[in-house]
C-alpha cells in the first residue's frame, strides 16, 4: 500500500502481518522487499527518507470495549474498534451514550465490564 503522508510529497508504504519479532524496531528484510516492490511500481524518481515500525495495538479477543471504568465511573471507555472502526464506532457510541443517558446496558461482547477484574488491579 502506498499512501500519502503528508501535503510535502511524502508518502509511507508498507506494513505487514508479522505476529512473532525479537523487538519492534524495521527490520533490514522488510525495507529491502518493500524498495524492491517500490522500483517494480513507480517510474518517477524517489528518495526514501526514513524507514520506521510500529505496532498496532490490539486486545486479545479482537472486540470493542465500551463502558464506564469500573474504579473511577466518571470515564467512559470507547476503544477497540479495530480495522472495522469506521462502521462500529457509530454503532457503540450510541450504546455509550444510552448507557449514560437512560442507563441502558451496552451488548454483553462490548461490555466493559468483562474486564473488571483487570481494571480493578491497582
Amino acid at each position: 500500500m502506498l499512501a500519502p503522508l503528508s501535503t510535502q510529497g511524502l508518502w509511507w508504504i508498507g506494513s505487514n502481518y508479522a505476529w512473532e519479532f525479537d523487538n519492534p524496531d524495521p527490520t533490514p528484510a522488510f525495507k529491502e522487499k518493500t524498495e524492491a516492490l517500490l522500483k517494480e511500481w513507480l517510474k518517477v524518481p524517489y528518495k526514501i527518507v526514513d524507514h520506521v515500525a510500529g505496532i498496532r495495538p490490539a486486545t486479545l479477543e479482537r472486540r470493542p470495549f465500551v463502558g464506564l471504568h469500573p474504579i473511577h465511573p466518571n470515564i467512559g471507555i470507547l476503544n477497540g474498534m479495530g480495522t472495522k472502526g469506521c462502521s462500529l464506532a457509530p454503532y457503540f457510541a450510541k450504546q455509550l451514550v444510552e448507557q449514560l443517558l437512560y442507563n441502558k446496558p451496552v451488548l454483553p461482547e462490548a461490555d466493559i465490564s468483562r474486564f473488571t477484574k483487570i481494571l480493578m488491579r491497582g
